[in-house]
């Protein structure tokens, strides 16, 4: 979830509804080039897919592939940003080494998002 408050553009992640992750950059900070913006869009994207099965052991785990179609770049903005990480069991995302936070990006745009392609699947190898 993201909320711009005047000149702050402020990102939450959640579990569970307990804050893990916050990142905020200035709102509209510098205007970025929307060619290459889309032009990177539409190259192949990459997820690792985690679905738990019922004892909590891994039921599915895959890198899923996609390319976004449909891409149009309405609005592309990029500044200076920070991360806020907090400690959780069940979402260790502060475990992550982050060393520096060089910047963030701002998109506004209409695409759409393809089924993925299984590139690889660490259960049924």
């Amino acid at each position: 979830m993201y909320v711009a408050e005047t000149e702050t553009l402020t990102g939450t992640l959640h579990y569970n509804g307990i804050l893990v992750a916050l990142g905020t950059m200035p709102f509209k900070y510098k205007e970025s080039d929307k060619n290459i913006i889309e032009k990177a869009l539409i190259k192949m994207q990459v997820n690792l897919k985690l679905i738990p099965d019922v004892d909590g052991r891994p039921k599915i785990a895959q890198l899923a592939a996609y390319n976004l179609t449909d891409v149009t770049v309405k609005g592309a903005w990029s500044g200076p940003a920070r991360l806020h990480l907090v400690p959780h069991v069940n979402a260790p995302v502060a475990d992550l080494p982050v060393k520096k936070v060089i910047g963030a990006s701002h998109i506004l745009s209409d695409l759409t998002l393809p089924y993925a392609e299984v590139i690889y699947d660490y259960i049924n190898k």
